[in-house]
């Protein structure tokens, strides 16, 4: 049987490691994978088999140059992914509409939104000359919602927002499924402070895997999952 290759951005910590590790629990897949920290890339690969990463990089992704690099050296060892799952993103600060610090949303724009955009142009051709392939963005509940101190993490998750679910009706043509994804919240360390009343990573990381593997004649084009001690609505 021949493996998807799925790549896989903020690999190293949260949700990205918890879809690793649901990956690792499957059958079928090789998996690329990129983050930031070198020292919890190391330690994540030392713990899965040797056969199960096929490249592995570090870089920040507000770095267009570095993306380029990282999926140029991908085509050029003949990797195509079948599946892209765009996870990587962060929200610097909450802060109020009056005070946002305009840096710090130009950067969650590149980081949550633009390098998203890159990857799925860099991998987008390679799909469809496959006539199959599957792209996964991970937004956040948040694009539900209009929060206080939310603004500029729920304006770059919005921006790719619109950019999936426009993808979602181009794509079809050339048989690629396109899944936006709705997360409340998780309990990672993406948060200063822990809340274990949220979600355990694993159980968004089942679903999102689940949703790949359904069947050819089906896609799941949105899913929206939150802990059930949210009550917001």
């Amino acid at each position: 049987m021949t493996k998807k290759i799925v790549c896989i951005t903020g690999a190293t910590d949260g949700l990205g490691k918890a879809l690793v590790h649901e990956f690792k629990q499957r059958n079928g897949y090789e998996l690329i994978l990129c983050g930031r920290n070198e020292e919890k890339m190391k330690n994540l690969l030392a713990a899965l088999p040797q056969n199960l990463v096929i490249y592995a990089e570090c870089f920040d992704m507000l770095s267009d140059e570095k993306i380029n690099n990282f999926t140029e050296t991908i085509k050029n060892k003949g990797l195509n992914p079948d599946i892209l799952i765009n996870n990587a993103g962060a929200n610097y600060k909450k802060s109020p509409v009056a005070e946002l610090n305009i840096d710090d949303l130009r950067n969650m724009l590149q980081l949550n939104c633009v390098s998203h955009l890159q990857l799925i142009q860099a991998f987008y051709a390679g799909m469809k000359a496959k006539g199959a392939g599957h792209i996964l963005n991970i937004l956040s509940s948040c694009c539900l919602f209009n929060n206080e101190t939310m603004a500029g993490y729920t304006a770059s998750k919005d921006a790719m927002e619109a950019i999936s679910k426009t993808l979602v009706k181009e794509a079809r043509q050339d048989h690629i499924k396109v899944t936006s994804v709705y997360p409340g919240g998780i309990d990672t360390g993406f948060r200063a402070v822990p809340n274990h009343s949220y979600m355990k990573p694993e159980t968004v990381a089942r679903t999102i895997v689940d949703c790949i593997e359904l069947p050819d004649d089906g896609v799941m084009h949105d899913i929206v999952i939150r802990p059930f001690s949210e009550s917001n609505f």
